[in-house]
């Protein structure tokens, strides 16, 4: 009987944890510390359009040369798009999906994210010019939010 009973309690227990862990995946936040970049140097007057799984989410106008911070939410596919005059669109894919097995996410500091749009800089190779400049997904690994090396190494110009 007390084995019974004991197993039954395990079972409960694990199912609470299970779906406690679950519902804390589903409503995790994260933190991105966003910037646009002119010439190497923080600039103003530009927006970031967010899209949130293909839909339009929100548009922000920066007017001061000062980073924002964006919460986004886990489980979907953003693109973060930055506009400014004279200057061509840039933009982000951010996948918030959470891997299996990851379990809880490191969320000490906001994803520092600076994207050059000067019509000068050249960094992405010529065939990859309508690509997005970065793409940034949770690593399974370190449990945090990264941008894909690989990624960066394929569509980038090598800087050395």
């Amino acid at each position: 009987m007390k084995s019974t009973y004991l197993k039954f309690t395990l079972i409960v227990l694990a199912t609470v944890f299970a779906v406690n862990l679950n519902a804390q995946n589903d409503n995790f936040l994260f933190e991105i510390n966003s910037g646009a970049l002119y010439n190497d140097a923080p600039t103003n007057n530009y927006s970031i359009i967010i899209y949130a799984d293909g839909k339009l989410k929100d548009s922000i106008f920066i007017k001061k040369n000062k980073a924002i911070n964006l919460s986004l939410e886990s489980n979907k596919v953003y693109s973060l798009v930055f506009k400014k005059d004279n200057c061509p669109d840039k933009f982000v894919i951010v996948d918030t999906n959470i891997p299996k097995g990851v379990g809880e996410i490191l969320n000490e500091e906001p994803f520092a994210l600076q994207i050059e749009v000067s019509p000068e800089a050249k960094s992405v190779k010529k065939e990859y010019d309508d690509y997005p400049v970065a793409i940034v997904m949770v690593n399974k690994k370190k449990k945090l939010l990264m941008a894909s090396e690989n990624y960066h190494k394929e569509t980038h110009v090598s800087q050395h």
